[in-house]
């Protein structure tokens, strides 16, 4: 019950079907993040996504086919709607430990256990985890499971607890509802347009020699940066959030690109951006933690939205000019090869490094 707790609540009707490819079930979902709802709404041929006013409508082959990439947005009580891809399936029956009887409200559940096989091949140090699943004596149904990690970033041990329960269920009644058409949400107030998978790769990801959008923030530093006021030769956006372990990997570099070329305020403007992490004690522990000497943006923005960004860390290195210049997704040593040089090649075009 830490202060980062969140808290979600699913209703949703659905039903099961093994020839659909994208889903495998229709179904009606209203969904609750502490203050926000949304709900997302899967029939056949079509598949509606919004909140109250908004909505989007998935219906021609290419809209359909995008939301494979988007599965993981939408999200039920795996066990029973996608058992195969649920954290059940991976229960090996030599590797489940028996913890006991336990009642959950007024059911009487068996409580198994699940500790996986570590993996050495996993970016991520997996010092503990295990699953839990309690089953419901009754009718064999899973009412609660559970996910615990404990891994190693960085040299930070950090815990994840997952908790997810079926507080009421219903079996083999869906003929009592019908599953929402566009109709319904149009008639409730909810404008409704059509989604468009964009054929121009440009309006999906900022591409190198583009304009990127303006910007403005405050940092760490208490200073007020903007891309219309600028000293910089070149400026370096680091996309990250302080648990994501390539993004932890990045700041030694970052660091080092930092001190090497800021040329006393004329050459490289390094500024890390983060839109998940609250800016909190938290944070500036985790400044002074990583040693973290470049500027971190501290105001609200949208730049996450605006520069597109899908993945973590993203990296982009813009001229003076706003002109994109580098981009790259991810971490590696080759990352650090090719941006050094990049940025070495433009300091020298503007006089600024010999």
């Amino acid at each position: 019950m830490s202060s980062d707790t969140a808290f979600k609540y699913l209703d949703c009707v659905f039903k099961r079907d093994s020839l659909d490819t994208i889903f495998g079930v229709y179904f009606d979902a209203n969904r609750t993040i502490s203050t926000n709802s949304d709900f997302y709404s899967y029939n056949y041929n079509q598949f509606i996504s919004g909140s109250k006013k908004e909505a989007k409508l998935f219906q021609s082959k290419q809209a359909l086919n995008e939301l494979i990439s988007l599965q993981h947005n939408y999200e039920f009580f795996n066990p029973l709607n996608d058992f195969r891809n649920s954290e059940m399936s991976e229960l090996d029956t030599n590797l489940i430990q028996f913890i006991g009887e336990e009642k959950i409200g007024s059911n009487m559940t068996v409580h198994y256990r699940f500790v996986p096989l570590k993996d050495t091949n996993d970016a991520v140090e997996i010092l503990n985890s295990a699953l839990d699943f309690w089953i419901n004596e009754k009718d064999n149904i899973p009412i609660r499971y559970s996910v615990y990690y404990q891994v190693d970033l960085s040299g930070d041990t950090l815990e994840q607890y997952d908790e997810f329960n079926l507080t009421s269920y219903s079996l083999g009644n869906q003929e009592n509802h019908k599953f929402k058409t566009p109709d319904y949400f149009v008639k409730n107030g909810i404008h409704l347009s059509e989604y468009v998978v964009s054929e121009n790769e440009s309006d999906e990801k900022l591409l190198v020699g583009s304009k990127v959008p303006d910007w403005e923030f405050m940092t760490n530093k208490k200073i007020n940066y903007t891309s219309t006021n600028l000293s910089y030769g070149l400026v370096l956006f680091d996309f990250y959030y302080q648990s994501c372990y390539p993004c932890l990997k990045a700041i030694p570099f970052l660091n080092k690109l930092n001190k090497k070329y800021d040329l006393k305020g004329r050459g490289l403007l390094v500024v890390g951006i983060n839109d998940i992490d609250p800016v909190d004690e938290r944070f500036y522990e985790f400044i002074k933690k990583k040693q973290i000497g470049y500027s971190l943006a501290v105001s609200p923005n949208k730049l996450n939205e605006e520069f597109k960004v899908s993945g973590y860390p993203t990296i982009f290195l813009m001229n003076n000019k706003g002109e994109l210049i580098y981009s790259s997704e991810g971490y590696g040593e080759q990352l650090e090869v090719e941006l050094e040089s990049i940025i070495v090649e433009h300091l020298k075009q503007e006089g600024l490094l010999k």
